[in-house]
């Protein structure tokens, strides 16, 4: 049980991040659509594509990382505290 257990906090670690990752990502795609808009009604230099791609990812990355390694840890958390508690007397 506690397998099992230990291995659907890992999952739901996998899942935050990817959902982590996509909302970044996600945005960096309406913020080039955005920045697109403003330079075509002339408020705005030419924007770059690959380079808010790339810094949505880079923090989406870092988002999904941090978030998912607190999520489990928390979750390994309780049963290293459980199993403590039932050593001592």
């Amino acid at each position: 049980m506690k397998k099992a257990a230990v291995a659907l906090w890992l999952l739901m670690g996998v899942a935050i991040w990817n959902g982590f990752n996509d909302i970044y990502v996600s945005r960096g795609q309406h913020e080039y659509k955005q920045m697109r808009l403003d330079h075509e009604l002339g408020r705005g230099p030419d924007p770059d594509m690959q380079g808010v791609m790339a810094r949505a990812q880079r923090q989406g990355v870092l988002a999904g990382s941090i978030w998912s390694l607190v999520v489990v840890a928390a979750g390994l958390a309780t049963f290293w505290m459980g199993r403590r508690s039932t050593r001592e007397p």
